[in-house]
């Protein structure tokens, strides 16, 4: 369900209108939604008796339909050999009197009443009939004038049976509500809600029991046993939503796959229980576009095989007028043919580009061209598009028309680029000519190039560009988004077609996409996948996989784990379920990251990595214990998203450790040395030093951003900073706020995964003089910021590295300001995790007191933050001393303290 459906969906607290008994309403599409159905336990027992006795009786029809045909089977096996002699007999088999040819005449009335069953059935299922748009603004009018619509009226038999279920619950319960924990329970029952919970990988025993404590619980409880039981406004909320959702969705009834969506948003309770199922929102929302492509997917099938009898399996349109199309047959596919026998998969999430495509055709162009990376669905979504042709689900200028896909380099192979463009030019004709042909060229930059050599000839893609511009052909194609700037953009191709661009989806999309793919893979492979594991190969390989995109590397992914669970199933059938943990050992084959979740030894081993970083780093406490606690916020996720894990910048003489502690970070964080990637700075002295690190146009890459693409999991030592040309340093600006670059290439390298270490011999020899004189760390620290380091490096590089920062001066206001803000941001960190951040003014007061210094703005603040308050809550975290529904509190001393949360 897309982003947009979900909002109409969702209505606010004020859309919803009050009726009577405690009824609610909402406006939609012009028609008073509103659930107008009462429960009562003798009308729930008398439609059940219905529907058992409607069982029976189709039952007894289809035996007694069934025994008359064996009977007329029997019969012509008892005279097969009086047909032979006289195929007459079999014509006027009803004159017969024999009791078998009765009981078959007999039975004939049972036959017609099962197709009545059958098609009155087929009609009952639509219960969503189309509404049309409303043609007045009704904002600000009479809504009691409206027409009205009772959803109750559009549930499926499977729901409204459910909500039977749950109304007799809570009577049972003598409540006088039917909630939402109520229905949920009730949901339980459906086979298909089952395993949707079987997919998100569900406890279903331990959720039956946490239900089960709060309906016991409920204090609603009714005193008089006489009074009715009714739907809660939640409820009704609930079932009004989920009718918007199947009518947006195109679905004939209310299902509980329509319920469940909103049933988590609206009871805080049952959110708090299903979060510690690791349930969330988005969880159910993509577990239930699962279901629904599964559905989609059988749906098209049925109508393929229904619409593809229409759909001629050659050239010839269904009026019968088209013209031979040899040329074009010869050098090219017919895509809506594949399509009609299903060769293609499914298109999702990519309605976008195809209304684009639709949208580009009818304001009078001839060409789309698709523009994105390697494997982001270009061709995917041209085979969509030839689903829907062949499904008549386009424009009227597209229906019964043939998508054909041009292969190249049968059209350019063995012949000579004269030959070629005569080639090209027949099929044009031949297309003009026909009318009912829409031409489809994957990787169009193939035709860049080719021309007869002759004065003032021209290529095959100006030809092609002449045609479009003429509007005598339609056409499609698509080209990767590097060799769009190398070879098409500026040509006469490019501008005669509309530029359509096919970004990577977003995690939710990509989601979508694998989805659609799982039941193939399942069947093909004869493995399993859960939600959890498909979420995985997505968020894992967007995050660790930098040289492919999404979807495509995410199926790499589910594929390989797919055939390794395959052949280890083979030996161990429990092996044939894959897990998260499958999906990381494959992406650390893959990658040679180790991928895995912070686990109690983990977690162990964070808490005491000084100590680790001390078994091969020898003194620099306060540099090891500033690498260490950085390295533990960036595991709570308290840092913020866009900037680098950490950046330091270590100052001393040579030889003191500066690089062993970056050896020591690299090999215990990210588990070796080989992760570290090291730059020696006195070799980009000069200007044009910035091609040697980040590439050229001309295809050479550059050095960091090339090892920062294979290894984005990495520690990445400058060595020696302030020799480097100024124009090297300005890149590090980027880096340090933005965690990004762009190479020479055109593509972006993500440093968000990369701890940022430089090191500086500036001020050197005052470092060594202090220290003798036992000066203060501190004292020598500030030192060499005013004194020696800014006259090597600029102030705005120095502010961009974690605790050391140039600001203009700040008043002991803004200070406090400020700290409010970043307080605040730490806040919004905690309520991702469900824990709540409350401060006493004065304890922030003194917190900026003691941060404020005017030389360095705000910087000191952050640091003093860092220290004192995030690194405690992230020691809380790790240590599991801080909990979900738990408050972490700063007294008026500015320390941390934690009130702890109600236990479910």
């Amino acid at each position: 369900m897309s982003d947009k459906i979900i909002e109409q969906v969702f209505f606010r607290e004020e859309d919803y209108i009050k009726l009577s008994n405690n009824r609610r309403a909402v406006v939609f599409r012009g028609k008073l939604l509103f659930w107008g159905r009462s429960f009562k336990r003798n009308i729930i027992a008398v439609r059940k008796m219905k529907n058992k006795f409607d069982k029976l009786i189709n039952f007894l029809a289809y035996l007694l339909g069934t025994v008359g045909i064996m009977a007329f089977v029997f019969w012509i096996y008892l005279n097969f050999d009086f047909i032979i002699v006289d195929p007459r007999e079999l014509l006027y088999f009803y004159k017969n009197d024999d009791g078998l040819i009765l009981a078959f005449l007999a039975s004939l009335i049972f036959d017609m009443f099962i197709i009545y069953r059958i098609s009155e059935k087929k009609a009952f299922l639509k219960k969503i009939k189309k509404i049309k748009e409303p043609q007045t603004n009704l904002a600000g009018g009479d809504y009691k004038k409206l027409p009205k619509l009772d959803v109750s009226n559009s549930l499926s038999e499977e729901l409204l049976s459910i909500l039977e279920k749950a109304y007799l619950l809570a009577h049972k319960l003598k409540q006088k509500n039917l909630n939402v924990i109520h229905l949920f329970w009730s949901l339980l029952y459906s086979s298909t809600i089952n395993g949707l919970l079987i997919r998100l990988n569900v406890d279903v025993n331990k959720l039956t029991s946490l239900l089960k404590k709060y309906l016991i619980d409920d204090q609603e409880k009714k005193s008089n046993s006489s009074e009715k039981t009714s739907l809660s406004p939640q409820v009704q909320e609930i079932l009004l939503s989920a009718f918007s959702d199947a009518y947006f969705n195109k679905k004939d009834s209310v299902g509980v796959l329509n319920v469940i969506l909103f049933c988590y948003q609206s009871n805080p309770v049952l959110q708090e229980i299903l979060f510690e199922m690791e349930i969330s929102q988005n969880k159910i929302e993509n577990a239930v576009k699962w279901f629904r492509i599964n559905e989609q997917m059988y749906e098209d099938y049925l109508k393929f095989k229904k619409m593809a009898r229409l759909k001629s399996g050659t050239n010839m349109n269904k009026s019968y007028t088209a013209i031979a199309t040899p040329t074009v047959d010869h050098f090219s596919r017919d895509m809506t043919v594949m399509a009609k026998y299903g060769y293609y998969e499914t298109c999702v999430a990519r309605e976008k580009e195809i209304k684009q495509i639709f949208e580009s055709f009818e304001s009078g162009g001839s060409g789309a061209l698709l523009v994105g990376p390697v494997g982001v669905g270009k061709k995917t979504i041209i085979e969509g598009l030839a689903q829907l042709m062949v499904k008549e689900e386009v424009p009227k200028f597209l229906k019964d028309k043939r998508l054909v896909e041009l292969d190249i380099s049968r059209l350019i192979s063995g012949s000579s680029p004269v030959q070629a463009q005569e080639r090209l030019m027949n099929i044009i004709n031949e297309m003009q000519r026909s009318k009912n042909v829409i031409l489809y060229i994957e990787n169009i930059e193939n035709m860049m190039g080719i021309s007869s050599g002759s004065e003032e000839s021209l290529e095959l893609s100006e030809v092609l560009a002449e045609t479009l511009s003429r509007q005598g052909i339609y056409c499609l194609a698509s080209v990767s988004s590097e060799n769009f700037s190398k070879y098409l953009e500026g040509k006469a191709l490019a501008s005669a077609m509309t530029t359509i661009n096919v970004s990577e989806p977003t995690i939710d999309d990509a989601i979508y996409m694998l989805e659609s793919k799982i039941s193939w893979i399942e069947n093909k492979y004869g493995v399993y996948f859960d939600y959890n594991s498909i979420e995985e190969a997505v968020k894992s390989s967007s995050k660790y996989i930098n040289d492919k995109f999404l979807p495509e590397k995410a199926v790499l992914v589910i594929k390989s784990v797919a055939v390794k669970m395959s052949k280890l199933a083979q030996k161990d059938p429990s092996r044939k379920v894959c897990t998260k943990n499958d999906i990381a050992e494959v992406i650390s084959d893959l990658t040679g990251i180790l991928v895995s979740k912070v686990s109690e030894s983990e977690g162990e081993k964070l808490m005491n990595l000084e100590e680790k970083i001390h078994e091969r780093m020898i003194g620099q406490e306060e540099a090891v214990k500033a690498v260490s606690g950085a390295l533990r916020r960036s595991r709570a996720e308290l840092r913020e998203g866009n900037r680098p894990i950490a950046s330091f910048l270590f100052l001393g003489p040579t030889g003191v450790g500066k690089t062993e502690l970056a050896k020591s970070v690299s090999e215990v964080y990210f588990g070796d040395e080989k992760y570290m990637i090291r730059l020696d700075m006195s070799e980009y002295q000069l200007a044009d030093s910035v091609k040697k690190m980040l590439g050229d146009v001309d295809g050479t890459l550059g050095y960091l951003t090339e090892a920062v693409r294979k290894k984005p999991f990495s520690l990445i030592l400058f060595d020696e900073i302030e020799k480097a040309h100024p124009d090297i340093l300005n890149l590090f600006l980027q880096i340090l706020d933005d965690g990004r670059l762009t190479d020479g290439q055109g593509r972006t390298i993500n440093f968000t995964n990369s701890i940022i270490i430089a090191t500086s011999n500036a001020g050197a020899l005052f470092i060594q003089t202090a220290v003798k004189n036992n000066t203060e760390m501190a004292v020598i620290k500030q030192a060499l910021i005013d004194e020696h380091l800014n006259k090597v490096m600029r102030p705005e590089l120095i502010n961009r590295f974690d605790g050391i920062i140039v600001f203009k001066p700040l008043t002991l206001e803004n200070i406090l300001s400020i700290a409010k803000l970043m307080i605040n941001k730490i806040g919004k960190s905690l309520a991702n995790k469900g824990i709540n951040l409350l401060y006493d003014d004065n304890g922030l007061l003194k917190l900026s007191e003691a941060g404020y210094d005017p030389k360095f703005g705000a910087r000191p603040l952050r640091r003093l933050l860092q220290d004192n308050i995030e690194n405690e809550i992230a020691n809380l975290i790790l240590s599991k001393k801080l909990n979900r529904r738990d408050t972490v509190f700063i007294n008026q001393q500015g320390e941390v303290t934690v009130d702890k949360g109600r236990n479910l």
